[in-house]
């Protein structure tokens, strides 16, 4: 089920919004998760074409050759208003709406160079965790190591900045936690989800994200834990429902698979979440 697989990281490693629910866990067998999870690149469908933190200005351009030509007239004429712009306030307007299209256009990198620019503005902990946000969701989604690499010390050096300013910013700490599952210093990870689980037992994002971790470490059982009471506080989480689909089918309950992914077809409005779905379900008749 490996292109399930793939599908399944693709879709539940969209943490932006920090739109998920996990268990309380006891996490003694996280520190071989990330140990065997730390040379593996988080999976993705899209290509991104930054390649270093010093040159995302000119990565940004280099997104042209893969954009239609209406889209590249878009983001010309907004990259004019931006440059040109003769206040923060133009250029800050100019800028979020490039942030904007670049991230309809899933050209998430670009997104985020124009939001770090914002924030350099005006280094609110909003604008702030807008840009780290942003370089983590082209993190998860790059496919290259060295780029990979690049994009998560962005992340993370933006989410220091919010955590210096507001410490119990969970979010900001659990996906700066995830950014270092793909380096030689995975429990540096492990560490921060587990005094995030500390302050908030039930906090979804660092929940579901042990649950990945899981996956990626064959440890289907202590996953369904996970995704389970995902779904016993938050029924409604499909990305919860599909991946304990995907972990029953991994353990051979193919029943209880069915049910699930039945109630994600059902349910879900997300085409990618109903394709993973039905890929699954394929292979269990």
């Amino acid at each position: 089920m490996q292109k399930s697989f793939i599908i399944i990281i693709v879709i539940a490693f969209g943490l932006v919004g920090g739109l998920y629910s996990l268990p309380k866990v006891v996490v003694s067998d996280e520190k071989r998760t990330l140990e065997q999870s730390s040379n593996e690149v988080p999976a993705a469908t899209a290509n991104r074409d930054k390649t270093t933190a010093s040159k995302t200005e000119e990565s940004a351009e280099s997104h042209g050759a893969t954009l239609s030509v209406e889209q590249q007239r878009v983001i010309a004429q907004l990259k004019g208003s931006y440059l040109n712009g003769s206040t923060a306030k133009v250029k800050m307007k100019a800028a979020d709406e490039l942030i904007a299209k670049f991230v309809e256009y899933t050209r998430f990198d670009s997104a985020a160079y124009y939001a770090e620019e914002v924030a350099k503005i005006e280094p609110s902990e909003m604008n702030l965790m807008k840009a780290g946000n942003l370089y983590y969701e082209a993190f998860t989604y790059s496919l290259q190591a060295e780029k990979t690499t690049v994009l998560g010390e962005k992340a993370r050096e933006i989410f220091t900045k919010v955590l210096a300013k507001n410490p119990e910013n969970l979010l900001a700490k659990t996906n700066m936690a995830m950014t270092y599952v793909s380096t030689s210093t995975p429990m540096q990870g492990i560490t921060m989800l587990r005094e995030v689980i500390a302050k908030e037992p039930d906090y979804e994002p660092a929940l579901f994200s042990l649950g990945i971790l899981s996956i990626r470490s064959n440890q289907f059982g202590k996953a369904v834990e996970r995704f389970k009471q995902i779904l016993k506080n938050n029924p409604s989480n499909s990305k919860a429902a599909l991946n304990l689909g995907y972990c029953l089918a991994e353990l051979d309950r193919k029943e209880e698979a069915k049910e699930i992914l039945e109630k994600v077809l059902n349910n879900s409005t997300d085409s990618q979440e109903k394709a993973a779905a039905n890929e699954i379900l394929s292979k269990l008749k």
